[in-house]
């Protein structure tokens, strides 16, 4: 049993991009686009058994006719192969309102074996290579609950917490009805404990969110694979427990294109599962996937104190690998440096990227020492002390200073 997985695809981001002149589309459209079909290929050349979809299909819940026009007929090599796609509603995917349609909810009404889960469902799909089982959790859509009477004066924790609950519950009592001699798959677009960020989540906003733990998504034997989405780094969660053959993996698959700079270190792809029969049992491996996502390349640069700041600057860009990126730079100086760097010297050095983001600026400000303040009644000897105190090239004079200052007071006097 061959599984795609992948998640977070959030087609409509557009920063970073401009327009296209043969396609009058956005260039960082096109780059998703481009990722997208690189997958799908991939998937068609694998022959996979099932393409899994765990949310968050574009980058709002109203997604515009292009977008959604992009997304379907990139999914459609899949459906003409006749493998059966499963997509899991994401944060993304909901509206706000209760009541309305997701942004996916079109897809089964499209031609192919297409199955969307927008509530905690369990289903049982035919592929080519025989049933498998499916436990989906899609994002908990807190609308819903506080549409009951019971629940709308429960605090925010309070509903996390019985979002926690149900879900899990949902998940064991499911487990529990497995049939062991079929391939059995939990699939979920929510937060898990101790995930490492990719960057571009917000953190403040995860730390309300409801959060399951591993134990909860795979609560004992019958699970083959858990398959993640939400949170864009790649990672297993389990991989020490399924190296020793205590669980399954439970993977988030990363996203497919970078959304911002702070992922610009994270890989993009997807994951190929296999599970496999052999007489100890089903076995799983997976293999993560790299796409051609654009590279964002941040540099940074100090170049305070240098003699020439924008010589500096102009070789720390070309230490990198600029062309065909989205680009920023971010250089350091002092106020005295500022008027000395080049500003074209650095936009010529910048040609090859795809994208400039920006050339931003951090200037040290000046030191300066604060007047010295002075009194109607301060003495003359203190005012010259204070000024003193003001000059540091003054000091070994001081004594001598305040001395003189006293005897001319003294003499008007």
């Amino acid at each position: 049993m061959k599984i795609l997985h992948c998640a977070d695809i959030h087609i409509g981001y557009e920063t970073h991009g401009r327009l296209d002149p043969e396609t009058g589309l956005n260039t960082r459209l096109l780059d998703f686009r481009r990722c997208f079909d690189f997958m799908v290929a991939r998937a068609l050349a694998e022959d996979v058994d099932l393409f899994l979809f765990a949310g968050d299909a574009y980058r709002t819940p109203d997604p515009t006719p292009t977008q959604q026009k992009l997304f379907a007929e990139a999914l459609a090599p899949i459906a003409r192969a006749g493998i059966p796609i499963a997509m899991i509603v994401g944060n993304h995917d909901h509206p706000v309102s209760f009541g309305k349609a997701s942004s996916v909810d079109i897809f089964p009404f499209l031609q192919g074996d297409v199955h969307v889960y927008r509530k905690p469902s369990f289903d049982t799909i035919q592929t080519k290579s025989g049933p498998i089982q499916l436990i989906s959790l899609p994002w908990p859509i807190r609308s819903v609950i506080l549409s009951r009477d019971e629940y709308r004066r429960q605090s925010p924790p309070e509903i996390r917490q019985l979002i926690e609950d149900r879900y899990a519950d949902f998940v064991r009592t499911r487990v529990d009805k497995l049939d062991p001699s079929v391939p059995a798959v939990v699939a979920a677009h929510i937060a898990v404990h101790n995930a490492e960020l990719s960057g571009s989540e917000r953190a403040s906003l995860l730390a309300h969110e409801p959060r399951l733990t591993v134990a909860q998504l795979a609560p004992g034997p019958g699970v083959d694979y858990v398959a993640m989405g939400h949170i864009h780094r790649f990672q297993d969660l389990n991989a020490d427990a399924h190296a020793r053959g205590d669980g399954p993996p439970v993977v988030y698959s990363s996203s497919i294109e970078r959304i911002s700079f702070k992922e610009h270190d994270a890989p993009k792809g997807f994951v190929l599962v296999d599970i496999e029969e052999s007489p100890a049992g089903r076995t799983t491996t997976y293999e993560f996937v790299h796409t051609p996502a654009r590279r964002f390349v941040p540099i940074e640069v100090d170049a305070r104190g240098e003699d020439e700041p924008t010589a500096t600057i102009v070789a720390a860009i070309a230490k990198e690998t600029i062309t065909d990126a989205v680009v920023r730079v971010r250089y350091r100086v002092t106020e005295r440096e500022a008027s000395m760097v080049d500003a074209g010297a650095i936009r010529d050095a910048l040609r090859s990227a795809d994208c400039v983001a920006a050339v931003e600026r951090v200037v040290d400000p000046v030191e300066r020492r604060r007047t010295t303040l002075v009194r109607r009644e301060t003495s003359i000897g203190d005012a010259v002390g204070l000024y003193v105190d003001q000059h540091e090239n003054l000091a070994p004079l001081r004594e001598a200073l305040v001395a003189a200052a006293l005897e001319l007071d003294a003499e008007i006097d």
